[in-house]
């Protein structure tokens, strides 16, 4: 037999048998699927079914009266209230199932016609299937980056602060608050450094803008900010030197906020996942098998612990997640949880009018304006030249106060304490730098030494001026700052030629004078003189 025929029939062979395995493991997949979905749909309902579980959950209203309708409650229905105590009836609400499936009805003729055809015929152990579906696994493993592997560094230090201070919260920020003013202190130290140097040059700086008082042109300003320039670099100090330690403490403060507003994620060390499935579950409605909380977002997981307390137990059977035991298990930290009350008040409620913590926002307001006042006092502050700026920083001593009671209304009543606490601390700083270091005050006689010698200076470096002989005076360009603007000596008149007697041509004959033609000059003389008399 030839040798390629044994090939093709080899090959051939080959080719079936890779055919019969691919259609036996089709043959079986299909089979699974249909066997999977029989037990409650059939086959023409299986693209409704896939349909809906993926859809509800886009839609978080229709998702809740979904899963109400699966525990027997219509929240469609007038009247009902969603948050009221509702235990798990184990009947399903037809009604209530099919009115959630109106929120999520599909636009085009030809699906509205199956869409319709499928709700008319929904069955409750279709519905009860629908809700399993949609059951969401929960990540449980913390999977941080960088920065986010700093922050639980850091709030594992807050917990440890916490047990210290007997597991209140709000005590252990205040004395994290404390050891951050120690961390930063170094920074501080630079910029009361930079603020001495600044004190020192603020004599030679106002010789500097009085040489240029009353000219107000763009030319002259500019030229007065490069000589402030050029003084500043000869004595080497750098203005923005000063802002270096406030750019390093902005991010801090970012940083800080984010872990005391959610210490499940920072401070327990639990994944970001864990802390969206306590949102949902607490903020969920109660006929739904949460606990109907109004909680908003953008206020991390202290607000939730607070609230929620040992009210954990409904997460068991919380249908939105198919590892609802096991996110249970992990939230249930017993001792490790924090307490967020002082003084036997819910430091995690957010402040309101209508309860006591509304005297939260109105310290803050006290606190950082009083803060701001002596800040100023005991640190450095320029002369403000324009009149307009001083009009500006009274402005920020009110509306910077303002906006801190309007976020200390917004964010958990800890937060708000903490605030309080830091604004106390910077104070108390400032205090005890100007103590120890102390800035500079000059006199009059320092500003008058810092005058003579700019003058000297300048005579040293002055150019030669052109000098207008017709006004006596030197040009004043806004382009170019005199240096000295003495008067000149008044001009010296010219010398004017008398014109040229007119020459007599060789060949013109010269003309006799007469006598009698010659003036008697005396003559002359003599009765001018009578005219003036």
């Amino acid at each position: 037999m030839n040798k390629k025929r044994i090939v093709r029939i080899v090959t051939a062979v080959l080719a079936a048998m890779l055919v019969l395995v691919a259609m036996f493991s089709l043959t079986s997949c299909a089979g699974s699927k249909e066997e999977k979905i029989e037990s409650s749909w059939t086959a023409a309902d299986a693209d409704a079914a896939t349909y809906f579980t993926r859809i509800l959950p886009m839609s978080a209203e229709a998702r809740e009266k979904f899963v109400a309708a699966s525990r027997g409650y219509n929240m469609s229905a007038e009247g009902f209230d969603k948050n009221a105590d509702a235990p798990n009836l184990g009947v399903v609400d037809l009604e209530g199932a099919k009115a959630a499936l109106e929120l999520v009805k599909p636009q085009d003729d030809a699906s509205k016609v199956k869409f319709e055809e499928f709700r008319t015929a929904l069955t409750a152990e279709q519905v009860k299937d629908i809700v399993t579906r949609m059951g969401e696994t929960v990540s449980l493993e913390a999977d941080n980056g960088p920065i986010d592997t700093l922050l639980v560094w850091i709030g594992k230090f807050l917990q440890i602060l916490t047990k210290i201070t007997g597991g209140k919260y709000v005590l252990g920020l205040l004395v994290f608050a404390l050891v951050v003013e120690i961390v930063m202190l170094p920074f501080g130290i630079k910029q009361q450094k930079n603020s001495i140097k600044q004190a020192k040059l603020r004599p030679k700086e106002m010789a500097i803008r009085n040489k240029y008082k009353g000219r107000t042109d763009q030319a002259t300003q500019q030229k007065m900010t490069q000589e402030i320039q050029k003084m500043y670099q000869e004595e080497g100090f750098n203005p923005m030197g000063g802002c270096l330690p406030l750019l390093i403490q902005l991010p801090v403060i970012l940083a800080l906020y984010q872990i005391v507003i959610d210490p499940l994620r920072y401070v327990l060390g639990k994944a970001a996942t864990l802390s969206s499935a306590l949102t949902t579950y607490c903020t969920t409605a109660k006929a739904a098998g949460g606990l109907g909380l109004s909680i908003g977002n953008g206020k991390g997981t202290i607000e939730l612990l607070s609230q929620a307390g040992n009210k954990l137990e409904g997460l068991k059977s919380f249908s939105y997640f198919s590892n609802a035991q096991d996110c249970y298990n992990a939230l249930n930290v017993g001792s490790s949880m924090p307490d967020f009350t002082l003084f036997g008040l819910n430091m995690g409620n957010v402040p309101s009018f209508t309860s006591i913590l509304v005297l939260v926002p109105i310290l803050t307001f006290v606190f950082y304006f009083a803060s701001m006042k002596l800040n100023r006092k005991f640190t450095y502050q320029p002369a403000v030249q324009d009149a307009q700026m001083g009009c500006s920083n009274n402005m920020m001593d009110i509306t910077m106060p303002l906006m801190s009671v309007y976020i200390a209304f917004i964010v958990p009543a800890a937060v708000g304490i903490y605030w309080m606490f830091k604004s106390v601390l910077s104070t108390l700083k400032s205090f005890i730098m100007s103590k120890v270091m102390p800035v500079p005050v000059f006199t009059e006689e320092d500003y008058k030494a810092a005058e003579k010698a700019l003058k000297g200076k300048g005579k040293s470096e002055s150019r030669p001026v052109e000098r207008t002989a017709a006004s006596g005076t030197k040009p004043r360009s806004l382009h170019y700052i005199d240096e000295d603007d003495e008067p000149l000596p008044p001009p010296v008149p010219e010398r004017i030629e008398e014109p040229a007697k007119k020459k007599v041509e060789k060949d013109e004959p010269a003309t006799e004078v007469k006598p009698s033609q010659v003036p008697n000059l005396k003559e002359d003389r003599k009765n001018t003189d009578n005219k003036n008399k």
